[in-house]
């Protein structure tokens, strides 16, 4: 029994859209439709979340190793206007605390924030520093390196430097995967890459971080279909072997586990049929039972398939018409 493609959509708009992943909560779904469709699902679950406030990072196995959550991560933070979220909680910040800001003036124009708000520009630096410690350095919510991070990114935009690459852009070297002076991470008090054993955390804090921002939380449509497929296309740059494919797999099942721990985050997996189908043994979810007991519903109505278990299966159709 398959589910339309409609229905689900306008499911995960109003039941998880629309208030729980918005008050905190955070959800992994996994929907397998045609190959043909795959698009279309991945297409209406970014524009349900777009249209209820979210921030959408799109990822596609087929680009992205997202057996490896290291990369995962990158190709998130690639997504992301690092500058534009620390420019965007600054200015709430600043207002919040009766600093004015006239409309599209600079943030590092601070000789003309001071003169407009009646202070001197040492004291008035000195007060936006005190917001920043307090508001993201003391914020433990986040995970440290990540706090770190966007401490540096806060103060990169109210007093940037004269230095090329500046602290800042150290930072977004860092967070997006790219070669990065340690030295400088390490007197910013960050000092290691991102890699397996701390991607998830930075990607919860994210999750976390755009809320505090202003904005709904964090969706990730995810295309897996790359990683069930047997015969690797000639466009498809990454091809994944058995290992890497039970790697994904273990990925997924951590997502699952892990809800308890995020908010503010839905995760999308979508995949072709070959995820499901007993005729692709060597890729299926039945070589994985730990991912698949966390899927499959051990009790099912004869005649309805239930829309908001963990995995659906959908038929072809279009998405017009729903609406968010």
């Amino acid at each position: 029994m398959n589910t339309s493609l409609n229905e689900w959509i306008q499911l995960i708009s109003d039941e998880y859209l629309a208030d729980f992943i918005a008050a905190g909560g955070a959800a992994v779904k996994i929907a397998v439709a045609p190959e043909a469709q795959t698009a279309a699902v991945l297409d209406g679950v970014a524009a349900a979340a777009t249209a209820r406030g979210y921030i959408v990072a799109r990822v596609d196995a087929a680009q992205t190793k997202v057996h490896m959550i290291d990369k995962f991560f990158y190709a998130v933070a690639r997504q992301i206007d690092w500058e534009a979220l620390t420019d965007r909680w600054l200015r709430s910040r600043l207002r919040e605390n009766g600093i004015l800001l006239a409309d599209g003036q600079a943030l590092h124009d601070l000789e003309a924030i001071a003169e407009a708000n009646g202070r001197q520009r040492p004291e008035l630096l000195g007060e936006i520093a005190r917001l920043i410690t307090n508001g993201v350095l003391k914020d433990y919510a986040l995970c440290r390196e990540f706090r770190t991070a966007m401490a540096m990114l806060c103060l990169g935009r109210i007093n940037p430097q004269n230095v090329s690459p500046s602290d800042a852009d150290v930072i977004k070297q860092w967070l997006v995967g790219e070669k990065c002076n340690l030295g400088v991470l390490k007197r910013m008090q960050i000092y290691q890459r991102i890699g397996r054993h701390n991607a998830r955390l930075l990607l919860s804090s994210l999750a976390l971080w755009l809320h505090k921002v202003g904005y709904a939380g964090l969706v990730l449509p995810v295309d897996i279909s790359a990683v069930v497929t047997e015969h690797a296309s000639p466009f498809n740059p990454i091809h994944y072997t058995r290992n890497s494919v039970l790697d994904t797999f273990e990925v997924l099942r951590q997502f699952i586990d892990d809800t308890d721990e995020m908010s503010y985050l839905l995760f999308v997996a979508v995949s072709t049929p070959d995820l499901m189908d007993e005729r692709n043994p060597r890729r299926n979810v039945d070589n994985y039972a730990a991912l698949k007991l966390r899927i499959i519903d051990d009790v099912r109505d004869r005649h309805r398939a239930n829309p908001l278990n963990a995995m659906v299966r959908l038929e072809a159709g279009a998405r017009e018409g729903v609406t968010v």
